[in-house]
């Protein structure tokens, strides 16, 4: 069993910038609904290692602003809003 790698909760990294994270369109099979149930009862879904998934949009984990040309450079709103 192989573990599965976590992003450290807002806590965790309190100090730290965005925390980009990927929205991705995950296919679940046609016809069989074993692991559409199983991913929708558990919220996971193990995938093998040569499987492609299509990232539909970047963003940050906090604060929800989309990846883009200067957002990097912006500061992540949720740790303003805590610095206050």
């Amino acid at each position: 069993m192989h573990a599965v790698p976590t992003i450290p909760s807002v806590e965790e990294r309190s100090d730290a910038g965005h925390q980009w994270v990927g929205a991705a369109l995950v296919g679940l099979g046609i016809g069989d609904t074993r692991r559409a149930e199983h991913a929708a009862r558990t919220g996971r879904h193990v995938l093998n290692k040569a499987t492609r998934i299509e990232v539909l949009e970047v963003y940050c984990r906090r604060c929800r602003i989309r990846y883009g040309t200067s957002s990097d450079q912006l500061p992540c709103t949720t740790l303003i809003a805590r610095a206050g």
